[in-house]
């Protein structure tokens, strides 16, 4: 009976033409293939976007075309985003992905959106004819290994690319190249690394870091390609895992990297942990954080690098990330950052006024 309450709201809202989407006036299209290689048309100089995916709005950022989107989701509007993007502020702003209020959708007369492929989601706009493009998966991964998780990244940039049209398409080819350049300077270093020579790394999350990201995720990979080995990367399942703090015991990480998590003192001071090398070493590190979680959004690149200099520093003792960090924010954000506010990146903190 709800369904159909829904229905029925639905229905009697497309009938009003004060809701009807902007673009049903509009011929000119772009023709986009999204992650899942589905071909959509969407709205071409559509200036009216909802990015629902949380990396989605860090996307909008590096290509140029923030002043084309009405709606994000909450956790989009970091404190970084807004120090770069103050009208951030005018967004419309979502609480979920999954389920989005879609009265919002059309009141913002939204001309197509970003967004996961979440059955119940994609099966509504088709029914309303708002045009979606899919940027991120929630159930079967697009990529089952290295090279695949690789293409995913440029695929995603390039899917938003292609929505957008115009000079969003060059700087898309930029990022995608700049992303090539230093996956292949961190490859060539780390590529002959013999097993006994790679790090045993373990990625907590969570309010006690038992939660890990898991296989085929972007820690995996990251930390596969800094020269790491990754110790949750044949968990059963995919993306994320809760653990017993005898598993990792048994794994005995070596290096910790702590991820949207805000304090060492959680691992460091509890004597669950106290006797893995990683904490008699004191190699325990929280991941830096910038205009969206380092280990899910365009920044990976950047978690690469800060990955690759803490397992491996022998090898990567000309790396300046500092510089890195820097050189990315005023290449692809038109931004630049206070040396206080580089070191509160990499220090997990939010920004300093400039």
């Amino acid at each position: 009976m709800k369904k159909r309450m829904v229905s029925i709201l639905l229905c009697g809202m497309l009938a009003c033409s004060a809701v009807l989407p902007a673009f049903a006036e509009s011929t000119e299209t772009n023709l986009v293939t999204d992650v899942t290689g589905r071909e959509v048309e969407v709205p071409a100089n559509a200036e009216n976007v909802v990015m629902l995916p949380g990396p989605a709005y860090e996307k909008a950022m590096i290509l140029g075309v923030t002043d084309r989107v009405g709606g994000v989701l909450k956790s989009c509007k970091t404190a970084w985003a807004e120090l770069i993007h103050p009208e951030m502020s005018e967004l419309l702003i979502f609480d979920s992905s999954t389920a989005p209020n879609i009265e919002d959708i059309l009141s913002l007369n939204a001309e197509f959106l970003i967004c996961h492929d979440y059955a119940d989601l994609n099966a509504q706009l088709d029914e309303l004819e708002i045009p979606y493009v899919i940027t991120q998966c929630s159930g079967e991964l697009p990529y089952s290994d290295l090279e695949g998780f690789l293409e995913f990244q440029k695929t995603e940039v390039n899917a938003i690319a292609e929505a957008f049209g115009g000079e969003a398409l060059e700087r898309a080819e930029k990022w995608c190249s700049y992303f090539d350049e230093k996956v292949a300077y961190v490859r060539e270093k780390t590529d002959q690394l013999t097993d006994e020579e790679r790090k045993r790394v373990y990625y907590a999350r969570s309010d006690e870091g038992l939660v890990t990201f898991s296989k085929n995720s972007y820690p995996h990979y990251l930390v596969e390609l800094a020269g790491g080995n990754y110790v949750a990367k044949d968990t059963p399942e995919e993306m994320n895992s809760t653990l017993t703090i005898e598993q990792i015991m048994e794994w005995d990480p070596e290096v910790i990297f702590m991820g949207r998590m805000d304090d060492t003192a959680i691992i460091l001071d509890n004597e669950a942990w106290s006797g893995m090398t990683a904490v008699l070493n004191n190699e325990v590190y929280l991941c830096p954080s910038g205009v969206f979680n380092w280990d899910y959004s365009g920044e990976s690149v950047l978690l690469m690098l800060y990955l690759a200099k803490t397992i491996q520093p022998e090898l990567f003792e000309e790396l300046n990330i500092e510089e890195e960090i820097q050189y990315y924010y005023e290449t692809f954000y038109g931004y630049t950052l206070s040396d206080e506010n580089i070191q509160n990146i990499l220090n997990h903190q939010g920004p300093a006024e400039q």
